[in-house]
C-alpha cells in the first residue's frame, strides 16, 4: 500500500538531493553510516513499497559492492597490515575497510535516489514546476529523469510476463540465466529507445517548444510554508557543509 503523501514532490526531490550532498561533503564512514540506518532504511520500510525498492537497490548496490571489495580488498597498495597474501593479490585490512566505506557511502546514494524515484508523484512534480514558472525543457528533463527508474522496472515486468507466456524458461544453470537476461534487456533497451523517438515528435507536434505560457490542469499541491521550509533547508546545508569545510580543511 503507497504511504500517505505529506509533502510536496519538489520538497521531496530536494531533500533527498541536499542529503546526498551533505554526505558527500561531510565525507565521514560515521555520518554515512548514521543516515544509512536512521535515514536511508526507514524511508523505504515504510515506503510502501519496500519489496520493489530493495530489489532495486540489490541489483544497482549489489555489483558495486562485489567489485569494490574485490578491486580495494584484493589491489590495495596503501595496505600495511595483510590477512592474507596470494602473490599478486594481498588482502589488506586498509583496503577492506576503504571497501567498506565505499560501500557504505554508495548505498546511502542509491537508497536515498532510488527510494525518492520510486515513490515520488511524477504528475504532482511536474505540475508543481508548470506552477512555479520553471523553464518547460528543465520540468521535461526532470521528469524524464525521476520517472525512468519506475518506467523501466514496470516494462521490464511486463516484457519478462510476455517472454514467460510464449513459454520461455529460465533455468538454474549460469548460460540459460544469462539467455533469460538478455532475452529481457534486448527487446527492453529497444523499447525504450523507440518511445524517446516518438515522445520527441509528440511533443514537437504538440508545441512544446513554442514560447508561449504553459497551463497546468493539475492544481498545485505546493504551500507558502514548504516554499519557505526548502528555503531554509537549502540555507542550512549550505552553512553546515562551508563551516564543516572550514573546521576540516587544514590551513
Amino acid at each position: 500500500m503507497p504511504r500517505r503523501r505529506i509533502y510536496n514532490p519538489v520538497t521531496e526531490l530536494l531533500t533527498a538531493a541536499l542529503l546526498v550532498v551533505l554526505v558527500l561533503v561531510v565525507n565521514r564512514w560515521e555520518f554515512s553510516l548514521g543516515v544509512l540506518v536512521l535515514g536511508v532504511l526507514p524511508a523505504v520500510l515504510f515506503s510502501g513499497r519496500a519489496r520493489r525498492i530493495g530489489l532495486a537497490l540489490a541489483l544497482v548496490t549489489g555489483p558495486l559492492l562485489i567489485s569494490s571489495l574485490l578491486l580495494h580488498g584484493l589491489f590495495f597498495p596503501e595496505g600495511e597490515r595483510i590477512l592474507l597474501d596470494l602473490g599478486i593479490a594481498r588482502v589488506s585490512v586498509e583496503g577492506l575497510v576503504f571497501a567498506a566505506v565505499l560501500g557504505v557511502r554508495t548505498s546511502v546514494f542509491a537508497g536515498v535516489l532510488l527510494t525518492t524515484a520510486m515513490t515520488l508523484d511524477i504528475a504532482e512534480l511536474l505540475a508543481t514546476m508548470t506552477h512555479r514558472g520553471w523553464n518547460r525543457k528543465l520540468v521535461f528533463v526532470i521528469g524524464s529523469a525521476v520517472g525512468l527508474i519506475p518506467h523501466v522496472a514496470l516494462r521490464g515486468q511486463q516484457i519478462t510476463r510476455a517472454q514467460q507466456a510464449r513459454g520461455f524458461v529460465v533455468g538454474r544453470g549460469p548460460f540459460t540465466r544469462l539467455r533469460g537476461l538478455l532475452a529481457v534487456t534486448t527487446p527492453l533497451v529497444i523499447g525504450l529507445l523507440v518511445d524517446a523517438s516518438e515522445r520527441n515528435h509528440m511533443l514537437e507536434a504538440r508545441g512544446f517548444s513554442a514560447t508561449v505560457a504553459r497551463t497546468s490542469y493539475v492544481p498545485d499541491s505546493d504551500t507558502a510554508g514548504q516554499r519557505v521550509f526548502r528555503r531554509l533547508l537549502v540555507l542550512g546545508v549550505g552553512l553546515c557543509c562551508a563551516v564543516w569545510l572550514i573546521v576540516t580543511v587544514p590551513g
